[in-house]
């Protein structure tokens, strides 16, 4: 027997762990709760824990334990048994009027209802815990409320719930803690849509999970978090390594909530790779541990996933019955929006295929019904408020960590130091100077890196608030019919953008000061050229030497740039099959030069003026504001040259 060590006289052992020694028939047994150290047992220890739960006289403290870590196990395995133990457990502690354990079971309970897909109940039972358990199991109080909510689909209360397990297991310093909340949180933000900070949070989590060393339900889940966001990404190598991982921890334990999970995630993988009957493969497994699981969320996601399997494999009418049937597990009470809007997208693509058009556009107005729900704007910026605590609480813990390193520091300092005066008075004093020294440095490379992180953090928010001004513009312009009106906000959103770059260069790049401005001019071009739909009609050519400029002078010049080629797209290619545009800047006898030409129509009558308008008069200020002329030399399109002094500033890179 593995985990319940049977050694006859095993007393050191009890002394020096804080275990509970049971005495079984002939036998002595060092009881450890399950997954609080590395675990060297598998799915047998549940029936070692009947087989001694069997026995009446074992005290309440023991028998609490031990049905404790039967629901647990247990509710990963079957749900109607760990109902049963759960219950079982908060009966004896009700008798026993013991209140932390009730609280405690109670947890337990919880969890299990919210996987038997009654998020009501465990909310109304978890809702009575907090003042009942220790201090040491709010952030399990805390993480199981935010299943309630992912499972009733309010994504941002779960996600507050996550920040306030992971600002606990900060200030507690609980690693489990700390890494079931970033777990969490990645969850979270990939069913948002937001995989790179889901991908970021979660392998955060795996490294917290590691540094704590032992294998339990919540590390196996965490595998499966990672993979799901590299598969959203299309790293499909990194993603099946990470669902492997978590299948083999939970055939190791028998974790069928986790191998349905992994299974799930493998039929989306292996369509993408298409591998249609592997898909197929991995979905029938995934609805075989969810049906022994009894978890109704499961099979509707693993009848979801066999769906999507045989649509992949053309072979509609399974598809429709599989994920019929799904809708059906559901019921009407299912509130995970995210995975429900997914089957009625997926059968109106089967009814459009079979020919059944009324029937698809119906179950498509519930799928976008369903989706709006998920994903909109007010979820967008209330995520972004979280997810700005949440960087909040990260560097809040970074910066504990530092005080306490260099509270350790000191302390190891002071050691030497007083060691230093008692043998050498000379070496002491040369150690004290060089200490004062070091720290003067250290306070000065400190102050340098602080101002450098403040400067690119509000370059990094400047971008951030243009991209919300810009995204409002494109949301506003989709519902405006006028298609004047609508090409005014896509200009504007297009000037939004240029000065927005700016911007995200400042911050991600090595200068802080200066912007590069061949890089500059490509990538606005591109985004340009992508808004009017023209990357395979126009060229952009931006022929010219590396060029860094202030942000003062760069914006102006941006913009001018902007509303040149948004002139040319509109005006210039009309009648020309493929166009060409070609922008640079260089230095010429302490001035800068901004040369613009397209090969278009030209201007009528020979006149090289910009047509009348709003971006002419931008124009037009632009050029005055950083005292430059401009000049329309003759060419068989548009070519304008613009002469701006250079400032000191001006850098060649």
């Amino acid at each position: 027997m593995r985990f319940l060590i049977c050694i006859a006289g095993f007393i050191g052992f009890y002394f020096f762990t804080g275990n509970s020694l049971y005495t079984y028939g002939q036998s002595q047994f060092a009881y450890r709760p399950a997954f609080t150290y590395p675990p060297d047992f598998g799915p047998e220890y549940l029936e070692e824990l009947k087989t001694i739960l069997s026995d009446k006289q074992l005290p309440d403290s023991l028998n609490w334990k031990m049905l404790w870590d039967l629901s647990y196990y247990t509710h990963t395995r079957d749900l109607h048994s760990a109902l049963k133990f759960a219950d079982r457990g908060l009966k004896s502690a009700d008798r026993a009027k013991d209140l932390r354990w009730q609280g405690k079971f109670q947890l337990i309970k919880g969890a299990i209802l919210v996987r038997m897909n009654e998020p009501d109940l465990a909310e109304e039972l978890l809702s009575t815990v907090q003042n009942k358990v220790d201090s040491s199991d709010l952030w399990l109080l805390y993480t199981n409320m935010g299943y309630v909510y992912e499972r009733k689909g309010d994504l941002l209360q779960a996600l507050d719930w996550a920040k306030k397990t992971l600002d606990l297991g900060i200030q507690t310093t609980d690693i489990k803690a700390q890494a079931m909340a970033y777990s969490d949180i990645s969850y979270l933000f990939w069913k948002q849509g937001k995989y790179e900070t889901g991908l970021a949070y979660g392998l955060h989590s795996l490294e917290l999970f590691r540094k704590r060393g032992i294998d339990d339900l919540d590390y196996d889940f965490t595998h499966y978090v990672v993979g799901n966001n590299y598969l959203a990404l299309s790293q499909f190598d990194q993603a099946e390594s990470q669902f492997q991982k978590s299948i083999e921890m939970g055939e190791r334990f028998g974790f069928y909530n986790n191998l349905s999970d992994a299974y799930i995630a493998l039929v989306t993988l292996n369509i993408e790779r298409e591998d249609f009957h592997a898909a197929k493969s991995a979905g029938e497994k995934a609805l075989q541990y969810a049906v022994l699981l009894k978890n109704d969320f499961m099979q509707m996601r693993s009848l979801l996933g066999l769906g999507e399997a045989c649509m992949a494999l053309e072979n509609f009418r399974e598809a429709e019955n599989y994920l019929q049937r799904s809708i059906d597990v559901a019921g009407k009470d299912f509130a995970d929006y995210f995975f429900l809007s997914k089957v009625y997208k997926n059968l109106s693509e089967v009814y459009e295929e079979s020919g059944a058009m009324e029937k698809a556009l119906a179950f498509f107005k519930t799928y976008h019904l369903l989706n709006q729900k998920v994903f909109n704007t007010e979820t967008e910026q209330k995520t972004a408020e979280l997810k700005a605590a949440l960087e909040l609480s990260q560097k809040e813990n970074i910066i504990k960590q530092q005080a306490m390193d260099l509270a350790q520091q000191k302390k190891t300092a002071t050691y030497w130091l007083v060691g230093s005066v008692l043998l050498f008075v000379f070496l002491l004093l040369l150690f004290r100077g060089y200490r004062v020294i070091k720290k003067k440095n250290l306070l000065l490379e400190i102050q340098n890196k602080e101002k450098s992180f403040l400067v690119r953090e509000t370059h990094h928010r400047i971008k951030n608030n243009l991209q919300v001004v810009s995204s409002l513009l494109s949301l506003q312009s989709a519902h405006v019919k006028d298609p004047l009106i609508r090409e005014i906000m896509r200009e504007s959103q297009n000037r939004v953008q240029s000065m927005g770059l700016i911007h995200q260069k400042l911050y991600q790049g090595k200068n802080l000061a200066y912007i590069e401005m061949k890089d500059y001019f490509t990538r606005l071009g591109d985004d340009i050229l992508c808004s009017f739909g023209a990357e395979k009609k126009v060229d952009l050519v931006c022929e010219m030497e590396s060029l860094e400029l202030e942000i003062v002078t760069a914006i102006p010049i941006g913009l001018i740039v902007n509303e040149l080629i948004t002139n040319s797209l509109k005006y210039a290619f009309k009648k020309t099959q493929a166009g060409k545009i070609e922008v640079y800047l260089l230095r010429k006898n302490q001035r800068l030069e901004l040369h613009y030409r397209d090969n278009g129509t030209g201007f009528a009558e020979k006149t090289q003026d910009l047509p009348p308008g709003f971006g002419t008069q931008l124009i037009q200020l632009l050029n005055s504001q950083l005292n430059g002329k401009m000049e329309n030399p003759i060419h068989e399109g548009a070519y304008f040259l613009f002469s701006f002094p250079a400032t000191k500033q001006t850098v060649y890179a």
